[in-house]
């Protein structure tokens, strides 16, 4: 069977040596890369949207870690090796937004492989909810405990657990079973 590509930006075949660091390494042009499976992606620079909505969950949920002692390992578009093992053929993510696991250790020259508690997408105007949901499925399959995908213009935020997926909408507050007391009001994320 053959792999699925992802759609979420360009791509571009890489030889199957290509490693984490090597993305490192890539020119900073704007452009957001990720390895999918071996093949390179690239996507545009976000919107003024996009960076608002995420800049605003960064800091409700460092509010947050402050306020309960949560560990405050939140992290904006850093790289994961989510590479399965046996897999000759890396994917390393960078989500949105992701909140690392205590047991990761805090890295400054290397990308973590352990898989995040909680990784976030935002859906981009270049992108769809069909393409991130593709990516939610994998992070979920790298062992992520739980994936938030924020829809702006459909002002919707889909939860993926090992519970299956649930969506909630604007009026809702958005919540997490493994940030226990988490509560922020989706309209007030979405509109600041």
């Amino acid at each position: 069977m053959a792999a699925r590509q992802p759609a979420w930006g360009d791509l571009y075949q890489m030889p199957t040596t290509i490693t984490a660091a090597d993305l490192l390494r890539l020119p900073d042009d704007g452009a957001k890369n990720e390895l999918y499976e071996g093949t390179l992606v690239r996507e545009e620079m976000t919107s003024a949207g996009h960076a608002d909505l995420c800049h605003r969950l960064s800091v409700e949920l460092g509010i947050y870690a402050q306020r309960t002692g949560f560990p405050n390992r939140i992290r904006q578009n850093g790289l994961i090796d989510l590479t399965p093992p046996g897999a000759t053929r890396r994917t390393v993510l960078a989500p949105d937004l992701a909140i690392m696991r205590s047991t990761t250790p805090p890295q400054w020259d290397q990308i973590p492989s352990d898989p995040p508690l909680l990784a976030v997408e935002v859906v981009s105007p270049s992108q769809t909810l069909a393409e991130l949901s593709m990516k939610a499925q994998f992070y979920r399959n790298a062992g992520v405990a739980e994936v938030w995908v924020i829809d702006h213009a459909t002002r919707t935020i889909e939860i993926w657990t090992a519970n299956g997926t649930t969506t909630h909408s604007d009026g809702q507050m958005l919540t997490s079973t493994w940030l226990p007391g988490f509560n922020l009001a989706i309209t007030s994320l979405l509109d600041g």
